[in-house]
């Protein structure tokens, strides 16, 4: 991102302009980019036709800078894609859901009721991401995010320190607080070069400030405001941006016995739709609700000392290895009785021997009298 171009680069904004734009949180070219032709043009009182010019003139500027700024075509589609990132959860049925990890330029939603796990999942994304030298974000709506839980989980899964530089957190307390906060972190998220926007409890945070149905259409207003502004920064930062949700009764015989507040404005804008309900203990079940590239399934996991996992507890991890390891002595000592057993096929015998064959008998048999076995030779019975 080119640092030296500035709001002032453009025609017809001086410092009185320049102003009206820093009070609505719009500090640099990149900003407008972010917010649109309609937000720039109102908050600036330039005409569209100004403010488009002016987007052009931005988008032409920082695409020279080398950034992906205007997607037109499949040549600037394939381009964006390359930079994508995906971060496992190294959770085996997670990483399947999530078609081999959760990515950048996209935005997910994942619900569920309270102690579900969406939070531990996100938190566990954190672990994750900081452990590849990948920035992170928390934006904390609720107050649920635990540095000592995080620290437990990222230690739990054998990582040792991770930069708390490249590790962000904002809690907010009301939407119109969130909202300023989240416009205005752009720079922030350069800096710590953030891949990884954590929002817990977006929706819930947006409805304490709204009262009633008569109330319901300025608050998806506000929330589609939000949700336009997230998607621009996914894609034009190359972040990931997870959403937590809480959920709510769904009086529907025929339906699901939960469904997500924030209705439609939330599920249209998002591009991964993951609800967790529980089961037994700390049994976990993650059902894919909407993605472009896999169908609807459901998905097994637990959770544990170190988040989401595959197993019930750290121990339970620690005797799956050492069976497994067990297992893979064992196959190779089936595969050596396996050579044996070919081996006295030809010692009984005066048999010849073809190359792949002897290529894995020379590595461990020798004659009599202490010489290798030799290629296309004949080996008589002693």
């Amino acid at each position: 991102m080119n640092k030296d171009f500035k709001l002032t680069d453009l025609e017809k904004v001086g410092p009185t302009t320049e102003k009206k734009l820093n009070n609505a949180g719009i500090y640099t070219p990149f900003d407008i980019v972010v917010r649109g032709i309609k937000e720039f043009s109102r908050v600036s009182g330039l005409s569209m036709e100004m403010a488009e010019k002016h987007m052009d003139a931005i988008k032409k500027h920082l695409a020279e800078s080398g950034d992906v700024i205007e997607v037109n075509n499949i040549e600037t589609l394939q381009l964006l894609r390359k930079k994508q990132i995906k971060t496992k959860l190294k959770v085996e049925e997670l990483d399947e859901m999530f078609k081999g990890g959760i990515e950048t330029q996209s935005l997910y939603e994942i619900y569920g009721s309270e102690g579900s796990g969406k939070t531990q999942m996100s938190i566990t994304l954190a672990a994750e991401a900081l452990h590849n030298d990948l920035g992170v974000m928390v934006i904390d709506c609720e107050g649920t995010f635990d540095l000592e839980r995080f620290q437990e989980i990222y230690s739990s899964r054998g990582y040792g320190e991770y930069s708390t530089k490249k590790l962000g957190y904002h809690l907010y307390g009301d939407s119109a607080e969130l909202i300023t906060g989240v416009r205005n972190m752009v720079e922030e998220l350069i800096e710590k070069d953030v891949r990884y926007i954590i929002i817990d409890g977006l929706v819930g945070l947006m409805r304490l400030g709204y009262e009633g149905r008569g109330e319901l259409y300025d608050r998806q207003n506000e929330l589609e405001v939000v949700l336009k502004y997230l998607r621009n920064l996914a894609l034009l930062l190359n972040v990931g941006v997870i959403i937590t949700n809480q959920v709510v009764s769904n009086p529907d015989p025929f339906g699901a016995k939960e469904k997500a507040i924030g209705g439609h404005v939330l599920g249209h804008y998002v591009k991964y739709i993951i609800s967790i309900t529980k089961g037994l203990k700390n049994n976990r079940v993650a059902h894919l609700i909407k993605s472009p590239n896999s169908p609807q399934g459901d998905y097994v996991f637990y959770l544990n000392e170190e988040g989401v996992s595959s197993y019930e507890s750290l121990s339970a991890k620690k005797k799956a290895v050492k069976i497994d390891d067990i297992a893979k002595d064992n196959t190779k000592g089936l595969i050596k009785k396996d050579l044996l057993l070919e081996t006295e096929t030809f010692i009984r015998g005066e048999v010849t021997l073809d190359d792949s064959l002897m290529e894995e008998i020379e590595e461990s048999i020798t004659l009599s009298n202490d010489e290798p076995v030799k290629k296309s030779s004949k080996i008589k019975v002693f």
